[in-house]
């Protein structure tokens, strides 16, 4: 427990952590705000929510995800804890991309549900967590990075149980819902694949790119060598000759004494 302390405080120590944690407190508040209010006044917000295909409800683009069902605290409970996460996530690892993303599958979800959802009113932030979740995973996948598959499959683990959701099993669910926040945030991730963090490339790579071919490499300047310095002279080729002398014969002792005596 320690060791798992020590490593939340250095992560709280960082700028980028404040920030989006900052942005994730900020939605739960938003959604919270919205559904007390509309619980202790009895203002029936959930009017304000998209209604397919008819003008007034357009506005639902625009409010549905931080309007709840008031006569059933598990809508917003089960909101909550995910769309904390997933929106921290977001914004921690793709900070360059996080705001046009999220945007992105904010309206599209909202806008998909319009134009193809069932006669009744949509509410609820689940449209949008649905996209948030499809995003991190598909993001994940393209980057080709260690930390950020990483990140998808804590996705895929804590809310791959969220896949049933786009299924009509639930006459009182909005399927649709997070039918168009799933392939929102997909689209998402496949405009946004070549922005954001992008995967570490290969030296072959590298190479390519440069426009170095593998046979060139000698062609490759010395940057330790000066430039400009000019090429020594040649210098002449150096010659070595090999002079072979044979090893002396040893004759027998009677032969050698035979000779001597000539």
């Amino acid at each position: 427990m320690g060791l798992v302390f020590d490593l939340i405080l250095v992560m709280l120590n960082k700028k980028i952590t404040r920030i989006s944690l900052a942005i994730s407190f900020t939605f739960i508040l938003l959604m919270w705000a919205v559904f007390l209010l509309d619980y202790y006044q009895g203002l029936d917000l959930y009017r304000f929510g998209v209604y397919p295909q008819k003008l007034e409800g357009l506005k639902g683009i625009l409010f549905s995800p931080f309007i709840h069902s008031t006569k059933d605290f598990s809508h917003i409970l089960n909101n909550t804890t995910p769309m904390f996460i997933l929106s921290w996530m977001l914004f921690y690892h793709y900070r360059k991309i996080a705001t046009k993303s999220l945007v992105l599958i904010y309206l599209l979800s909202g806008i998909g549900v319009w134009v193809l959802a069932r006669d009744n009113f949509h509410i609820g932030m689940s449209g949008v967590i649905y996209g948030l979740a499809s995003f991190l995973v598909i993001s994940g996948f393209f980057r080709k990075s260690m930390r950020i598959s990483a990140i998808s499959l804590i996705v895929i683990f804590l809310y791959g149980s969220m896949i049933w959701g786009i299924f009509p099993l639930q006459v009182q669910m909005s399927w649709e819902g997070h039918l168009m926040g799933l392939l929102s945030g997909a689209l998402t991730a496949i405009l946004f694949k070549q922005k954001g963090p992008q995967p570490a490339k290969f030296r072959y790579e590298i190479e390519e790119e440069l426009g170095i071919e593998p046979g060139d490499y000698w062609k490759i300047p010395d940057p330790l060598k000066p430039q400009n310095q000019e090429e020594t002279p040649k210098q002449q080729d150096i010659i070595i000759r090999y002079h072979f002398i044979p090893k002396q014969i040893n004759l027998p002792q009677d032969q050698l004494s035979q000779s001597e005596e000539e």
